[in-house]
């Protein structure tokens, strides 16, 4: 099918590029008569061959003039087509009365006077204050708009858009046998892992240079800095470790880690290097790392106590594992038996996670990749459509529901959020689902009553699990983003801090991973999930050895 306003723009463009076409002949036809009337009346060029002195040109203006009835043509086609075909929608009729409007008039210039108007206003209803079906079917943009309804519903009683859900399918769904993100092992550093963040001047890893003298490391990296250091009798200490460590830390900060974590990093890798006796390369080599992956996991896991270098006041928070979660508060309302099944007890009250975060971060494809994961691990998770501003939300939260075969609860539009939730959560204790995962809407953090609505939800549903949303490539200011969210929920007398944090587009960082180390260093809020993908499949937990080989290798 060819729409008509597709059509006109073609033909508009084939317009264009014919009049090209012209000017292009008759810049060629009149060098080439040049030519020949400078090479003499023979009319033969270099190579022998004659030229056509009768060749046409067609004149412009008849041109146009021929184009644009044959324009005027269509256009008055499509017009009558449209009135009297019962099929198009109301839409497609304004598009036609549009372009008959616009056609060209009797001089060849198009008439813009309905353009001068500005945007019209659109009408909601039929004209009489009142919403009928024929006034809504004009609105109607869902992609299976006109076609048969099959009077089957989608999650919620919502009426499923079958395309819409087929497209979301092909486009999120993991491919058959395809193993998920968080099954992938990033795999142990070996000893013979060489940790680099040093080089030559010229960039080369090459041999030393040829001057014995030369305090400047030839080589990057562990054998550059250590191989004059390697004696099994005489340890190291602050004079030998002030290159070495001075050069990671310019390495770290090129990678987007704030200078205070750097420090902190490098002041671990010293400690744990100080006074010792290393007489051969690779026991200098394990001891980095081995010292690296402290410094790391310290930062990952905020519960072993950290690393230092953070400021005043912050709270260091605990490991998340959404999973074990889920699993433990389903067992206690079963009565401790251990075992997994396809729900939580009914009457008990459902593990509920909430994802917050600023507007366009990815929380609902997020928190339909959570509910994947758990329902991949024989948790029976339901969504809550709590976004109740965005237009257009709830149907998004509702394809993602359909695609997984999992149940949402909504209440429309303009409602309030917090009692949406309340209920979601009811219904989920009714319904036995052991978790509830709770959409809320995108907010800029320096939007003060919509923090003060978020702040709402989060003390009336008191949940088990905040989550806050926020894309990996945004750098440090997601500092600024999560320190405000953090505000707003601890602020006016509520005691509910963030739980942990959801980091989306991580495979578009490459080896840029400081950013998401710094953010859970400086705030104590260990990182939850890493999407590494558009799949459901493609979330993944922030690992120590994937850490040191993005920063290292």
């Amino acid at each position: 099918a060819v729409y008509p306003e597709v059509a006109i723009r073609k033909l508009r463009g084939v317009d264009a590029l014919l009049s090209a076409l012209l000017k292009r002949y008759s810049l060629y036809y009149e060098h080439h008569r040049k030519q020949m009337t400078n090479d003499g009346p023979h009319n033969t060029t270099e190579h022998g061959q004659s030229w056509n002195m009768q060749l046409f040109v067609p004149p412009s203006i008849e041109f146009d003039a021929a184009f644009h009835s044959i324009l005027r043509r269509f256009q008055d086609q499509l017009a009558t087509a449209g009135a009297s075909n019962p099929n198009l929608s109301g839409m497609d009729k304004q598009r036609h009365n549009s372009n008959s409007n616009n056609k060209p008039n009797k001089q060849g210039q198009n008439n813009t006077n309905n353009n001068k108007r500005g945007k019209e206003k659109r009408v909601w209803h039929d004209g009489k204050q009142k919403v009928t079906k024929d006034a809504m079917a004009v609105l109607d943009m869902s992609k299976d708009r006109g076609d048969d309804d099959t009077g089957e519903e989608g999650p919620g009683g919502m009426r499923t858009d079958a395309r819409a859900v087929a497209e979301a399918k092909a486009a999120y769904m993991p491919a058959e046998g395809e193993a998920p993100a968080w099954e992938e092992d990033d795999g142990a550093l070996s000893d013979d892992f060489d940790i680099r963040w040093g080089g030559t001047a010229d960039g080369q890893d090459g041999e030393e240079g040829d001057d014995p003298s030369s305090q400047r490391p030839a080589r990057g990296g562990i054998r550059g800095f250590f191989s004059n250091l390697l004696s099994p009798n005489r340890p190291l200490d602050k004079s030998d470790l002030e290159a070495p460590l001075k050069q990671m830390q310019q390495l770290l900060t090129t990678k987007n880690v704030a200078p205070s974590t750097a420090k902190a990093i490098c002041d671990v890798v010293e400690r744990q290097l100080l006074g010792k006796k290393v007489g051969t390369l690779v026991g200098v080599k394990r001891a980095v790392r081995h010292a690296l992956e402290d410094a790391v996991e310290r930062i990952l896991r905020p519960e072993l106590g950290g690393i230092g270098g953070r400021a005043g006041g912050v709270k260091m928070g605990k490991s998340v594992d959404v999973l074990r979660g889920v699993v433990e508060k389903r067992e206690r309302g079963k009565g401790g038996l251990l075992g997994f099944g396809g729900g939580g007890a009914k009457g008990g009250r459902p593990y509920v996670i909430v994802m917050i975060g600023i507007n366009g971060v990815g929380k609902s494809t997020s928190l339909a990749k959570i509910a994947y994961y758990l329902q991949s691990n024989q948790c029976n998770p339901i969504l809550a459509a709590c976004d109740t501003f965005r237009s257009g939300a709830v149907e998004q939260l509702s394809v993602h529901a359909s695609c997984l075969s999992i149940p949402l609860y909504h209440q429309g539009y303009a409602k309030d959020p917090s009692a949406v939730a309340k209920a979601a959560i009811n219904k989920a204790a009714e319904d036995g689902n052991d978790v509830v995962l709770v959409d809320t809407a995108g907010r800029m953090q320096n939007n003060v009553p919509l923090m003060k609505a978020l702040a709402k939800l989060v003390t009336e549903t008191h949940p088990d699990l905040v989550l806050f949303v926020c894309e990996a490539l945004v750098g440090n200011d997601g500092m600024d983003q999560l320190t405000m969210f953090q505000k707003a929920l601890t602020a006016g007398g509520h005691t509910r801090p963030i739980d942990g944090i959801v980091l989306t587009k991580f495979d578009t960082v490459s080896d840029k991973v400081g950013a998401a180390l710094t953010l859970t260093h400086l705030t104590g809020v260990p990182i939850a999930f890493c999407g590494t993908g558009q799949k459901y499949n493609h979330l993944k937990p922030l690992s120590v050895p994937f850490v040191i080989q993005s920063l290292f290798s």
